[in-house]
């Protein structure tokens, strides 16, 4: 991407294609750090789906970041802990196994963040949150309206849209187009880009559905029940706390293994019933999908000016439940950057570090996702084995994964990420380049207590662990007019972090730049930026 220059009348400085949850907060990210958007799905009726994916802790955190807590307070119910499973015989029968996440690495997800573990918001709760945002902030969402052309020049992006209602066709320029399309992006698509190793590893169908099975929630001990009985083998997931549920059908006599097939209506209830284990219980079947669990990445993340996030870059099963909230985690991380560098304020080279970074963390998130749900198509008895298998990868999936380019090369008296920085194990819960920086909860000067992610925000950030003045200074020398804080931990706070003697920059995404102890090797990072 060429330095800006002027190119003549622009009509939104970023065009978002695609207005599901991966879309809407991409689009609400970027109007918070000062870009107003024009975000586009060709679906009039794109707020008006079922409740299926949930958000994981760490896609909490980011929309906590940008000042949305209260939100998620007002939008979110309380589940189980993540990872957190009952099997049973059926819904309201036998209870054969109950499996989580090793203690220890349960004890991560309760004290290492400042959001609660048990909260869930479904991707339709996630729609309206970050679509409110995006009005309030002077962002535009248009429903009903499709890409039906692209062309990709040096320093713009020009889309041919038309009304799906109407057939009235318009053009738009825009500085840089984002495609989060889905997995059959049509932004992908016209841009040349594949997806070579996409691989499908299992068919299954997903009935969603409102049923009152009373407090069973109380008795798993969970929001997530795994039913394997003759007739079925099947999920039950609620969906709000109460009446909403989803249920992937994982197997059941007869089912085609040549690929997915429709399942009438009648079938449908029937295995719900099973899975339930009171035939008397009504139920009202709002749909159900046959589909194809694949697992790819597509051979770019970006063309130019042009970049995919979520599905439209990679796909993945359902299993772990991470697929939306990496897509999300893709936006956030796109977003700061479109916004320092359309402002000026960064160098273009800074949004070369989108696709290795974003690539690193789906590969993850796809492990991950492929591993859990062979070994749930597997699974023949306690799954804790499964489970403490893969509490790593889960982790890693979810919110530990490192980004390998997070900065520039340092010279001396400090380090920055390299293109092979080995992940740390994620219990080790302290400074670590190229991953997000750690919650610890500090006391204010008020008295009361803020995370160390609170005080991170959505801007730069410099903790020390001493001599304020001096790097208040050079903080102020080397981000100049871009929006930063200095904050001074004391000795035992940046002892429990092993910071030793560093100063530790944190990017506006929460992770961990560099760290150091000369101004020098401070500006030097920053300078490749620049």
């Amino acid at each position: 991407m060429s330095a800006r220059r002027d190119v003549g009348p622009v009509d939104v400085p970023v065009l978002v294609v695609g207005a599901g949850p991966v879309g809407l907060s991409t689009g609400m990210f970027l109007a918070h750090w000062g870009v107003r958007p024009l975000v586009v799905d060709k679906r009039p009726d794109a707020m008006a789906a079922v409740p299926r994916a949930s958000t994981s802790l760490r896609t909490l955190e980011l929309f906590r970041s940008v000042g949305l807590e209260s939100a998620l307070e007002r939008e979110g119910w309380e589940g189980g802990m993540p990872m957190r499973t009952v099997f049973k015989e059926s819904g309201l029968g036998a209870t054969l196994h109950r499996g989580g996440l090793p203690p220890r690495y349960a004890a991560l997800l309760e004290n290492g963040s400042p959001v609660p573990p048990r909260r869930v918001l479904t991707h339709d709760q996630v729609q309206r949150v970050a679509w409110a945002e995006l009005r309030r902030l002077g962002g535009e969402v248009r429903f009903g309206t499709r890409l039906v052309g692209l062309t990709v020049g040096d320093d713009h992006v020009r889309a041919r849209l038309v009304d799906v209602d109407t057939g009235e066709e318009r053009g738009i320029t825009a500085r840089c187009l984002i495609g989060a399309d889905g997995a059959n992006s049509e932004v992908r698509s016209r841009l040349g880009i594949t997806m070579p190793d996409r691989t499908a590893i299992g068919h299954l169908h997903t009935a969603f559905y409102r049923a009152d099975l009373g407090p069973v929630q109380q008795d798993w001990g969970t929001h997530v029940c795994f039913v394997r009985n003759d007739a079925v083998y099947a999920t039950l997931m609620s969906k709000n706390g109460r009446d909403q549920w989803a249920s992937h059908i994982l197997d059941h006599p007869g089912k085609p293994q040549d690929g997915p097939s429709e399942l009438s209506e009648d079938a449908t209830l029937a295995l719900l019933r099973a899975a339930i284990g009171d035939a008397t219980i009504p139920i009202e079947l709002q749909a159900v999908n046959a589909w194809e669990a694949a697992i790819g990445m597509a051979s770019a993340f970006r063309r130019g000016r042009v970049f995919l996030a979520g599905d439209a870059a990679h796909v993945q099963t359902s299993a772990g439940g991470l697929g939306m909230n990496t897509g999300i985690q893709d936006g956030h991380n796109l977003a700061w950057k479109l916004a320092a560098v359309l402002s000026a304020r960064c160098a273009p080279t800074l949004l070369d570090t989108y696709e290795p970074e974003r690539r690193a963390a789906a590969r993850a998130s796809l492990a991950l996702s492929r591993n859990l749900l062979q070994g749930y198509q597997s699974l023949d008895g306690d799954p804790n084995a499964l489970y403490e298998k893969l509490a790593v990868d889960y982790l890693r999936g979810m919110m530990c994964y490192g980004y390998p380019q997070c900065g520039a090369e340092g010279t001396g008296g400090g380090e920055a990420v390299g293109v092979d920085a080995a992940w740390p194990d994620p219990l080790a819960d302290v400074v670590h380049l190229g991953h997000r920086f750690p919650h610890r909860w500090l006391n204010s000067r008020s008295g009361n207590r803020i995370s160390t992610l609170d005080l991170i925000g959505s801007h730069w950030t410099l903790f020390v662990a001493g001599d304020l003045p001096r790097w208040r200074a050079a903080a102020a020398a080397s981000l100049r007019t871009t929006r930063h804080a200095v904050h001074e931990l004391d000795a035992p706070q940046a002892a429990e972090l092993a910071m030793g003697d560093d100063a530790v920059l944190v990017r506006p995404d929460g992770f961990v730049a560099w760290r150091g102890t000369t101004e020098e090797s401070l500006r030097a990072v920053l300078r490749g930026w620049r």
